[in-house]
């Protein structure tokens, strides 16, 4: 159906394309036919209406072309008005004084001798007319150009915007892959090294460590494929992280994890709250050897729902850390596109800690009675 609608849209076009010529052909000879029946009705003389048409036909081409393919297209189009306007002038009192030379030393002396006698050759009055008369003609080819000059900016625009559309979806794919890649190797080792621990020491803890890696990888691999997720989902997720990464940093690090509201039929973007957790971890705990914590807060409001995530920070930071930290770059234009002008970010770098704050504006819902989701011990 796309291919047969993109067919039908450029079918136009590539008949004009292919058959100008025999266009305009036949647009000057419809042209001659027409000056030789309107005039030859006036004084019902048809044979020299015709011959006179044929014979102005040459300038009325040269005018019109020239009007057209160097006038409009090399200086209007280029938006050069001031030499537009005087080129155009210009060529009009040229032509204009061509057409009266050919009615004065042919057309007169062949049709109306009188004529020659009782007026001078350039003779003002009659130039104005044959400029009128000519350009009046010119003016309506000139706007049916302008139309298709217009008419294919508009295909050009329309499409640059469909490409970029389009990349652009494909760059969010691809930094959604990425961003799935990157949790993938680093994480996984991680846990699968924890995993070989705890079920060298017969730990109680090796089950179920098993069961919140296997969510999480299946969460990874089918759910964040779609365009929405439960926000359940997201959450179970993420909590399923935070539990696994506990098995590493130990009690060392503190972490709570808490829900305000009623999540049930909220939808959001998947791995959308990851990246603020993620960076967390990365650049809070990880880098602090003792007393480390995380705050993580989302609160359902009734026009949307706002996460907070905020981490102690170590005493010392190099630059590096500092601007990796701070670097949810793709996490914005991510936002750009799923939430435009319905999300608001904003970070606070304090002394010891960070903070994230994101609001989302999704489905109504009610607020409900403050929940809180415990994380593995």
């Amino acid at each position: 159906m796309e291919m047969k609608a993109l067919f039908d849209s450029k079918t136009p076009t590539l008949f004009l394309t292919r058959y100008r010529f025999l266009l305009h052909i036949l647009f000057w000879t419809a042209m001659v036919i027409y000056d030789g029946l309107v005039w030859g009705a006036v004084d019902d003389n048809y044979a020299s209406k015709f011959i006179s048409s044929f014979v102005e036909l040459p300038v009325k081409i040269a005018a019109t072309y020239l009007t057209l393919y160097v006038l409009i297209d090399k200086f209007l189009i280029q938006k050069k008005y001031g030499t537009f306007i005087i080129l155009l002038l210009t060529s009009m009192t040229a032509f204009g004084i061509i057409m009266r030379l050919i009615a004065y030393y042919i057309l007169y002396p062949a049709f109306y001798p009188q004529g020659v006698i009782d007026m001078p050759l350039l003779f003002l009055p009659k130039i104005l007319i044959a400029i009128f008369v000519m350009y009046s003609m010119v003016a309506i080819v000139a706007s049916f150009h302008l139309i298709r000059h217009y008419y294919r900016h508009q295909q050009s625009t329309q499409l640059l915007q469909q490409t970029a559309e389009q990349l652009e979806k494909e760059k969010l794919a691809a930094e959604l892959k990425l961003l799935k890649s990157q949790i993938n190797p680093h994480f996984l080792f991680n846990t699968l090294n924890n995993l070989y621990a705890l079920t060298l020491n017969n730990s109680s803890k090796a089950p179920l460590t098993v069961h919140k890696l296997s969510e999480l990888m299946s969460y990874m691999l089918y759910d964040s494929n779609q365009v929405e997720v439960p926000l359940d989902k997201e959450i179970q997720y993420i909590r399923n992280y935070i539990d696994l990464e506990k098995i590493r940093y130990g009690e060392r690090l503190d972490v709570t994890m808490n829900i305000y509201g009623s999540t049930e039929g909220i939808l959001v973007a998947p791995l959308l709250i990851l990246p603020f957790v993620e960076n967390s971890f990365k650049h809070g705990a990880r880098n602090q050897l003792h007393n480390s914590w995380i705050h993580i807060d989302i609160e359902v409001l009734p026009d949307g729902l706002v996460l907070k995530v905020e981490n102690s920070k170590p005493d010392f930071q190099t630059e590096n850390q500092k601007a990796s930290g701070l670097g949810l770059r793709n996490v914005r234009k991510r936002l750009d596109h799923l939430y435009p002008e319905r999300y608001f970010l904003q970070l606070f770098d304090e002394i010891d800690t960070h903070l994230v704050v994101l609001k989302l504006i999704v489905e109504n819902q009610n607020h409900t009675v403050f929940t809180e989701i415990p994380v593995l011990s």
